[in-house]
């Protein structure tokens, strides 16, 4: 992949967080021409434990980037999305690969694939982009550039500054001070498991979401190497705190209690994990700004998001997709922050609460009952409760939407 127009651009854009919200931003920016250096605290890219869904939206701005054929060579395209009652197994379809619905498939990964495949596509078009052992510390700006500091004392200046660094970010920090976050009275579990040691039925190429009166499990295979996975995402409804870290280590033990009566599918899973890791749900309040001067904020460490609608990554690169047009469309990185946060701050907040009403949704006294689950789920996963939940996430095209002008800024201000 080569860039499409000549390193012509007056930004040099400085991102911190190599994540994936950082690394689709910092390739998006040198797709256009745009110089870009992203810096990262960790000592590596890596991180095998965990699984994603890139969905449409997400992936109409990674085939724009160049990275369909790879993304359709690491990822599973699942041929069946369903609902399924917690006990009995009984199973809902959301799509499947031969109805109208298909547009809503998902590809499911690793999160450490699309790692990869990112940072080699950012280091084909400019090999030192990306700066390993660089935890910043905040930032001063000034005549016209931003200096980012590091721990060690160093520093980065360029034009302008992107705040990728997920929900403690030091960036959203300095510029609006400590954001109060707020237990949801949920808790997440993770896994991996080889599909080798499960049932042969569970290595199916589906996305299956598992809803029960106080839990749901999300359930999709991935690959890693040339090994099969089951990676699953539960949360479960419990009312004490829990750290906001997805690092925790958890025990299949008290994963099995909070799974006491369900599916033999679901027990079969959590008793053949190797590793688990838990961490509370959190989510915070709306920020009444994103940016301040030459410097804004992208994906988590911006906008709340609960995993409920799989979003999370999606909205983080939507971000990164329109903040590189803003900055490629206008000189000035003030202006062309300022309409970056007038396009996608309505959206990604109004995407992290559709998500959140999902817990209530998810976890529901009438699915405790046969006779009752049954029209519950009809009820909430039909085909027209379906598409009013989901067409307009999938729907949005990053890529092409309209850019808004200068007029629109004057206007709101109005």
């Amino acid at each position: 992949m080569t860039s499409n127009k000549s390193q012509s651009s007056p930004h040099h854009v400085l991102v911190a967080g190599a994540g994936i919200g950082g690394l689709v931003t910092t390739l998006s920016l040198l797709h256009r021409g745009i110089d870009c250096d992203v810096y990262e605290q960790a000592s590596e890219l890596r991180e095998v434990g965990a699984g994603l869904w890139v969905s449409a939206n997400g992936a109409r701005v990674l085939f724009e980037l160049g990275l369909k054929d790879e993304l359709e060579r690491v990822a599973i395209g699942a041929t069946e999305r369903a609902i399924r009652l917690w006990n009995t197994g009984e199973s809902w379809p959301l799509y499947e690969a031969r109805t109208s619905a298909a547009s809503h498939k998902p590809y499911v990964l690793l999160r450490a694939h699309l790692l990869r495949m990112l940072q080699e596509a950012v280091e084909r078009l400019k090999p030192d982009a990306i700066h390993l052992n660089a935890r910043c510390t905040g930032f001063i700006e000034g005549n016209g550039k931003v200096s980012l500091k590091f721990e060690d004392g160093s520093e980065a200046v360029g034009t302008a500054l992107i705040g990728a660094d997920g929900i403690h970010s030091k960036i959203r920090e300095q510029s609006f001070g400590q954001v109060q976050s707020r237990y949801t009275n949920a808790l997440a579990w993770r896994g991996l498991v080889p599909v080798d040691r499960l049932s042969p039925h569970q290595a199916k190429h589906a996305v299956y979401t598992w809803v029960g009166p106080l839990a749901h499990v999300t359930v999709y295979p991935v690959r890693w190497q040339d090994t099969s996975l089951l990676t699953f995402s539960a949360q479960v409804e419990h009312s004490g705190w829990q750290l906001e870290s997805w690092s925790t280590k958890g025990d299949p033990k008290d994963c099995l209690k909070d799974f006491e009566g369900w599916h033999p599918d679901i027990i079969e899973m959590i008793s053949a994990v190797d590793t688990l890791h838990k961490w509370g749900i959190f989510v915070r309040e709306p920020l009444a700004r994103w940016s301040a001067g030459r410097v804004t904020l992208l994906g988590d460490a911006c906008h709340s998001m609960v995993p409920y609608l799989g979003q999370g990554v999606n909205m983080a690169i939507e971000d990164a997709c329109v903040i590189s047009r803003y900055l490629e469309a206008n000189d000035d990185p003030v202006r062309a922050f300022e309409l970056y946060e007038k396009e996608r701050k309505q959206r990604a907040e109004t995407t992290g609460q559709r998500a959140a009403e999902m817990q209530g949704i998810f976890h529901n006294s009438a699915l405790a009952s046969g006779e009752t689950a049954g029209g519950y789920i009809l009820s909430q996963w039909g085909p027209e409760q379906n598409a009013a939940r989901f067409n307009w996430i999938y729907d949005y095209d990053a890529t092409s939407v309209k850019l808004r002008s200068t007029n629109d800024l004057v206007e709101a201000e109005a």
